[in-house]
């Protein structure tokens, strides 16, 4: 139970430090990497065209800047096949450099256009405040000529780089004073006759919901619409420079190392204002019970699990399916923070592991430490699997009792020097509990020459009685190999007697807290004991009660002895002998 409640709170403490973490913005410029990794491709509107103002354009129309009659004579050929409304992403801030009628020239296309036009104007040093917006000192917006006519509008043009360089936001609206401009895209689709009834709910400065990489939206060079070549009738128009020397390009998320045209970033947001999507941060209460569930889901896992694993299993399982259901989020327009949600499950994990391997794995080591001499590995295996089957304190199972003991004991130790008994001893526990952890057998103790085992405890086995006899068996197997070694060198041979037992016992760990044992206690260990010391009387070397041969499965040979009394018990005992040598 202590465990229980320490895990839980080590994880608690995780995602608690995670959601500070969160509160604290860090890992912000982290978790923007991630999240531009989960733009996906989507369909730009048809009737989004940019006119690129491009290499090829450049190379036959002249040296930029040009001159505005050429963009006079732009918007005459537009006249043809008028579109929808045109925004020109050039600032006509300066003079011509061509003179004075170069610019009276652009004035009357203005004046004379059967359709709107959208004109930047741009914000040096914006900032934002909270009650009134994104807000500029200083404006950069076109000549007073090119403002009187009625079918032109402003738009601001800027956008808003994080602190790594990348695009991903836009002020909706721009203050300058009492004046206020809204975005270049925005200007032009209102102006375009576009209803935009999601606008309202936007933020003051929105993420740009990218629909693809650069060049996703179709692009139409600009000499192609002066000669005539091209229709373009009811089309939203942004014209903007695309050649790469003339340096109008940002980083966006999804520029997958091409830098992106700034008119083209107009033309993706004008795409997500008429689509309606938007990209909204996850608020910070779902997200920080997101961090949370994430956190104790961990200590769960931790608790549940049968091994440290199959637990880092289930938890890498648990967020993948948590990134999954980010990616499903951010798809319908909702970005949690990935970095904080799935750093909730890392380090809770990684708490946890330490705290397991420890503190709680110190309690498997010194299990392993104490029983790897006493058990198969098999047996130990299962008990590393669930340490409370060997705390203090016990429970009744039903087992199979061994006993062995040396028989004429003192007198092989009256004629055997104390350290050369002490040596033979030691080879003779040696081969002897062998053949009991082989056959899957907890030694209980060594009392003197005597052996206890037993089998059925801490893992169940249906097999138990079986497993004792074969391991009896392989008893005087060995004894017979070890007795021949010991005639060799011209040592006293050693004899055994084994009694089999089986019956309920009380098995676990008896003792003070301190200090205790792995045994087995009750009836039937005495009951064994007494029926290896008849091995003496009946003159075999392995001796079983009836409780053991009526749950025998092996075909072993065996002559029934009658029934004995046994000290301790009012009712006999029926005994079989093993037939030896058969």
């Amino acid at each position: 139970m202590r465990q229980r409640f320490s895990a839980l709170g080590i994880a608690l403490a995780a995602g608690l430090l995670v959601s500070a973490s969160l509160g604290a913005g860090l890992f912000a410029g982290l978790e923007n990497f991630f999240e531009d990794l989960l733009f996906f491709e989507k369909p730009i509107h048809g009737d989004i065209v940019i006119v690129a103002i491009d290499d090829e354009s450049l190379s036959r129309i002249g040296q930029w800047p040009w001159p505005r009659q050429v963009f006079a004579d732009f918007l005459k050929a537009l006249e043809k096949t008028p579109p929808r409304v045109v925004a020109l992403d050039v600032l006509f801030a300066e003079p011509s450099r061509v003179g004075r009628e170069d610019d009276e020239a652009f004035s009357r296309a203005l004046r004379t256009l059967s359709y709107s036009v959208v004109l930047p104007v741009e914000g040096r040093e914006i900032r934002l405040d909270g009650e009134r917006g994104v807000e500029t000192d200083f404006l950069i917006e076109p000549r007073e000529e090119f403002r009187g006519s009625r079918r032109v509008a402003f738009g601001h043009v800027n956008v808003i780089e994080d602190r790594d360089g990348v695009v991903r936001r836009f002020p909706l609206a721009l203050r300058h004073g009492e004046r206020e401009f809204s975005a270049f895209a925005l200007t032009a689709l209102r102006e375009g006759g576009v209803e935009l009834p999601t606008i309202a709910s936007l933020p003051a400065t929105p993420r740009i919901v990218y629909a693809g990489a650069p060049g996703k939206v179709r692009r139409v060079p600009f000499f192609r619409v002066l000669d005539g070549s091209v229709n373009l009738q009811d089309k939203i128009i942004f014209v903007g420079a695309t050649a790469p020397d003339l340096h109008d390009d940002r980083v966006t998320p999804v520029s997958a190392g091409t830098a992106m045209p700034g008119v083209e970033i107009h033309a993706h947001i004008a795409e997500m204002l008429m689509s309606g999507a938007r990209l909204d941060v996850l608020g910070i209460l779902p997200t920080l019970l997101w961090i949370m569930g994430a956190s104790i889901a961990t200590a769960l896992l931790f608790r549940l699990a049968p091994s440290l694993a199959i637990a880092l299993a289930a938890i890498t399982l648990g967020a993948v399916v948590s990134l999954i259901a980010i990616i499903s989020l951010f798809s319908r327009g909702i970005a949690p923070n990935l970095i904080h949600i799935e750093g909730a499950w890392m380090l809770a994990s990684i708490a946890l592991s330490g705290y397991r391997y420890f503190v709680g794995e110190s309690e498997k080591r010194e299990l392993t430490k104490v029983f790897s001499k006493y058990v198969s590995s098999e047996v130990l295996t299962e008990i590393l699997r669930d340490p409370a089957k060997v705390r203090l304190g016990g429970e009744e199972r039903e087992i199979t009792i061994l006993f062995s003991d040396i028989r004429d004991f003192t007198t092989l130790s009256e004629k055997t020097a104390p350290t050369e008994l002490v040596r033979t001893l030691n080879r003779y526990f040696t081969e002897m509990t062998d053949e009991i952890l082989l056959r899957g057998g907890v030694v209980d103790k060594y009392i003197g020459d005597a052996i206890m085992a037993f089998w059925g405890a801490p893992v169940d086995d249906p097999e138990q009685a079986d497993h004792a006899l074969q391991a009896a068996l392989g008893m005087i197997q060995r004894l017979r190999a070890l007795n021949a070694d010991f005639r060799l060198h011209g040592e006293p041979e050693i004899r055994i007697g084994v009694g089999i037992h089986t019956g309920p016992a009380v098995v676990g760990n008896v003792g003070s807290e301190l200090r205790f044992d792995y045994t087995a206690i009750g009836d039937t260990v005495n009951a064994a004991s007494r029926i290896e010391g008849l091995t003496k009387q009946y003159q075999t070397p392995i001796l079983l009660g009836e409780s053991t041969r009526k749950k025998l499965t092996i075909d072993v040979p065996l002559v029934e002895l009658g029934e004995a009394s046994v000290k301790g018990k009012e009712a006999k005992i029926r005994l079989y002998g093993v037939k030896m040598g058969v």
